[in-house]
């Protein structure tokens, strides 16, 4: 599970962890959407290594490159099967197209939420007009997301140490394997929610309508510049999708 990685805030001092959360929310999306909008190897890949400098900036390129360690398997899987049962023309440059698109979505929201910490974004949601209630519970799921895959590594090991075999056997043996971690794992989650369900309630959660906050966001001059610049570039790119004909290296697939 180190795929999760990409959602576990990582204290750094850059360039991109001092923008304001909803700066970063704004140029999150805007790539995430660029992103979707492709399905040809060239412009995807054009958009991953305009990404990969982000993330250096980010100085998070390490944490980036295990998740993505963690999600090969996942993207081998898409590759082969798709490959397998694709009707399309040229089904393996379907599935990497695929492949890369799932890679520079991961990464479009990797810059989100390893540069953003769980009070960041609580009160950036908060300063949007969102619900308090409903900001914390974001904030929340924010936290316990690298929580959960660290508790699901300590029963896999505390499984293996009991004899459990999780990686042999068929496809089929390793589905039943999942059933030893899955359910400690649930039991876990309901006792820490329980946990947490009792330290709200002792703290007074939610008596008061009117809440003050120590550290209120600001919108700098250098968060309006990266919202322009991403919701310019979202615009030019829009248009040139829809309404300019894209040279044919622009559309390349592989003949395969």
């Amino acid at each position: 599970m180190s795929f999760l990685e990409v959602f576990q805030y990582t204290r750094q001092d850059s360039v991109i962890h001092r923008l304001d959360p909803r700066a970063k929310l704004v140029m999150s999306i805007v790539l995430a959407i660029i992103s979707l909008s492709f399905l040809s190897i060239v412009p995807l890949l054009i958009i991953f290594c305009c990404l990969i400098p982000i993330i250096a900036a980010a100085k998070s390129l390490r944490r980036w490159g295990r998740s993505m360690k963690g999600l090969s398997v996942l993207l081998i899987f898409i590759i082969v099967f798709n490959t397998l049962l694709s009707t399309a023309t040229n089904p393996f440059s379907q599935s990497l197209a695929l492949t890369l698109r799932l890679i520079a979505l991961m990464t479009s929201f990797s810059v989100f939420f390893l540069t953003v910490h769980p009070d960041e974004l609580s009160q950036a949601l908060i300063q949007m007009r969102v619900k308090f209630e409903f900001a914390f519970a974001m904030s929340m799921a924010m936290r316990y997301v690298p929580t959960l895959g660290r508790e699901a590594y300590a029963i896999m090991d505390a499984q293996k140490a009991r004899g459990v075999e999780l990686d042999k056997g068929n496809l089929l043996k390793r589905i039943r394997n999942i059933v030893p971690i899955i359910v400690p794992l649930i039991i876990v989650s309901i006792r820490r929610a329980l946990s947490i369900a009792e330290s709200m309630e002792s703290r007074g959660f939610g008596a008061s309508e009117h809440r003050t906050y120590m550290n209120p966001l600001k919108f700098r001059s250098r968060d309006w510049g990266v919202v322009i610049v991403s919701l310019l570039v979202l615009a030019i790119i829009m248009y040139t999708r829809l309404f300019i004909q894209l040279p044919p290296w622009a559309l390349w697939q592989l003949p395969i």
